[in-house]
């Protein structure tokens, strides 16, 4: 059962002081107990005659602070020692304090002892012991270490002893981490099928080990068992392989090669084939500076393959960025000899640049006197996002080492490699530009059109911010003609922007838009004006310029309430009106008088898609009339009995009557001419005379429904 804090601190006070008091110590290192003189005594695994003493007194070198290998989950036996222990427990915690936590186990008071099992997790542990004797508590520690042991790293050959039948096994123990783990070795080489005799060699403190054995059999085949064990015991791990004497190495061969990985720019991946169990150097030259190796040297890899296959072989360049070449070569440990590859192999360097037309890729020239390694071609691909390849040409020239790509768009990425193809491929480092020095490509289709007869509105038809490589802001150009002087009116980041500042009614207007990004402001689009309507004469006429990037095929004009902007249906009017010129004879409408002398009309223009365009609205006053009799009876029979003026559209009228002396002899005025239109002289004088027939003359001034004044002179006979 597990102890509880409370009941084991209120039985020994001694644990709450050391609990207050304790420090936390270097990981690795037992907590010192703060009263010295109070020593536990504990073993493990029942090796009573070397126990654990105390907490190792703060000594870094103390016996409890050298760490115990066991093995993880390993069973282990904590006997309390101390004679007339009471309340006696332990605790297994990576926690560097005297009491870390409530895990302590409770030992039985009847066997002293517990048994248990070690953290499954490699690393540093405490085994900590506690109790109390006589009511004074006493503590003691030790260090352990868990660890995941692994099988022996070691190479073995085994050679045939010149003229006899004798063979010569060597064992060599390497210098590994794991191996220094380990405390003894047990191995054993036996005929193939036997039963194995194991040796067991420990107190190995140096490393690479070397242990030569003499088989006198004349067996072909053999077994080789070794197996290693920790110092704490019950933790083995083992080997074994089957044993053949060691033949000649064949010549080694080098396959493909890549520069650079995704983590590291320097990393070569090289495809290498050679025989088993065979120590292999890879050795590396720059072939700016060095014609042949220095095998005296250090080699870039030394590697024994564990199969006769091809295998790859990662290792590292100074330079990524210069080329290297690279040969290897197997020794013939039984005969104490090189055997040299059958071919070379050199990396290929990619470096890029930028300019204004597009992209630049060199690399470095392929070596063409390598060892069994021919030049063919050079392959350059361009990778897109996805990790696709695609080929975009091959170069069969040697000296020809250069790629222009002017298919790109500014500040778009472009990855690319190149494959150098001997016998076998060289591939590049790949490689990954960012052009920012071509100007931005223009945008695509625009439009604009005119909004409530009185803004305009300019839009990117194709394009918006988001589909535009580092863009920043969108810039609308402005001017009073399609080859005007244009103005920068306005720059934001929306794909469409609303001219308030103009007068759509008074004149032309004409746009052209560009997008800036992180390669500069763009070429300017196409440009574009909004349809400008205006009266000539009778005829309406509207400018011939597009207000699409793509031409306008059919323009329809209707009329239009100028509030609303809603259209308004005539029957029988010829509205709406469908055209493909720029001008139309407003004379042939039939629109009734009753809808009045001024009518607005618009234009919308469209493309054969949508969306389409809108003109300016054209405020159209149809001309008023004004109809005058020649003569006129007033003589009471209800029969033309008064001169009045006829037409249409009038809405006040003023009339003066002269005899032929020029005297005004009478004056009507008619200020509600809709109200009243026969209104007029009825043949009597300022005195209420009527006048003598004859003929006389009349001054007219007529104000039609627009306000426009109509003056008429002119002479009507009176007769009776």
């Amino acid at each position: 059962m597990i102890h509880s804090f409370t009941t084991y601190f209120t039985r020994n006070i001694f644990f709450l002081f050391l609990l207050v008091t304790f420090h936390e110590v270097a990981l690795g290192q037992c907590p010192n107990a703060p009263l010295s003189d109070d020593r536990g005594v504990f073993s493990i695994n029942n090796i009573d005659t070397d126990p654990v003493n105390s907490d190792g007194d703060n000594n870094p070198i103390a016996v409890n602070n050298i760490p115990l290998k066991v093995c993880p989950q390993q069973t282990l036996t904590l006997k309390d020692l101390v004679s007339g222990g009471q309340s006696r427990s332990f605790e297994i915690t990576q926690n560097a304090t005297v009491l870390s936590t409530s895990n302590a186990i409770a030992v039985p008071s009847t066997t002293n002892s517990i048994t248990t099992t070690a953290p499954a997790t490699p690393g540093i542990y405490f085994i900590k012991s506690f109790g109390s004797n006589n009511g004074t508590g006493y503590y003691a520690c030790q260090v352990i270490q868990v660890v995941d042991l692994e099988k022996p790293k070691y190479t073995v050959k085994m050679c045939d002893v010149a003229g006899t039948s004798q063979k010569e096994v060597t064992i060599v123990l390497l210098d590994e981490p794991s191996n220094k783990l380990i405390d003894s070795y047990t191995y054993s080489v036996t005929p193939l099928g036997s039963v194995p005799r194991g040796t067991t060699r420990s107190g190995i403190n140096s490393y690479p080990y070397s242990i030569p054995l003499t088989i006198s059999s004349g067996f072909v085949s053999y077994d080789l068992e070794i197996s290693g064990t920790n110092k704490v015991g019950g933790c083995v791990k083992s080997d074994s392989r089957t044993l053949t004497t060691v033949s000649t190495p064949l010549p080694p061969l080098l396959g493909e090669i890549t520069l650079g990985s995704t983590t590291n720019a320097s990393e070569v991946t090289l495809n290498t084939f050679a025989t088993a169990d065979i120590e292999h150097k890879i050795w590396m030259r720059d072939p700016a500076v060095q014609s042949t190796y220095n095998t005296s040297g250090t080699p870039a890899l030394t590697y024994t393959p564990t199969a006769t296959a091809f295998a790859i072989k990662n290792l590292t360049v100074p330079d990524p960025t210069k080329q290297y070449c690279f040969k290897v070569n197997a020794f013939d440990i039984c005969n104490v000899k090189t055997v040299e590859s059958t071919n070379e192999i050199c990396t290929t360097p990619l470096r890029g640049d930028t300019k204004q037309g597009g992209n630049t890729i060199i690399w470095s020239v392929a070596q063409g006197n390598l060892l069994g390694n021919t030049f063919r071609s050079y392959d350059v691909f361009k990778v897109d996002a996805s990790g696709t390849e695609s080929l975009v040409k091959t170069i069969t020239s040697i000296g020809s080492n250069l790629y222009d790509d002017t298919d790109v768009i500014c500040g778009e990425e472009y990855t690319y490699k190149v494959v150098t193809n001997y016998q076998y491929k060289s591939t590049s480092n790949l490689l990954k530009i960012k052009n920012t020095s071509i100007p931005p490509t223009p945008l695509g289709k625009l439009g604009s059109t005119v909004i409530g007869g009185q803004s305009i509105r300019v839009t990117s038809l194709e394009k918006e911010g988001n589909d535009l490589p580092t863009f920043t802001a969108f810039n609308y150009y402005r001017a009073n003609s399609i080859n005007g002087n244009y103005t920068k009116v306005h720059s934001g980041t929306s794909a469409f922007w609303d001219d308030t500042s103009v007068n759509p009614s008074a004149q032309q207007y004409c746009f052209y838009m560009t997008w800036t990004g992180g390669c500069g402001e763009s070429q300017p689009s196409s440009k574009i004006c909004p349809i400008f309507a205006q009266m000539q004469g009778s005829s309406l006429i509207w400018s011939p310029e597009s207000s699409f990037t793509d031409p306008i095929i059919e323009y329809k004009i209707f009329r239009v309430n100028p509030s609303t902007g809603l259209p308004i249906n005539t029957s029988g009017s010829g509205l709406p009106y469908t055209s493909t010129k720029y001008s139309l004879n407003l004379t042939n409408l039939n629109i009734p008088e009753a809808e009045g002398q001024t009518i607005y009309l618009a234009i919308e223009g469209s493309t054969g898609n949508l969306p389409t365009t809108l003109s300016n609205y054209i405020e159209y006053q149809r001309p008023s009339l004004a109809l005058s009799a020649q003569a006129f009876t007033p003589n009471g029979d209800g029969l033309n009995d008064t001169f009045y003026i006829q037409g249409r559209f009038i809405k006040a009228t003023k009339m003066s009557i002269f005899d032929r002396w020029g005297n005004l002899i009478s004056f009507i005025e008619n200020t509600n001419y809709q109200s009243n239109p026969q209104l007029g002289w009825d043949g009597t004088s300022s005195n209420g005379n009527k006048v003598p027939a004859g003929s006389y003359v009349f001054q007219i001034q007529v104000e039609d429904l627009s306000g426009n004044i109509i003056t008429k002179e002119g002479s009507i006979v009176v007769v009776y």
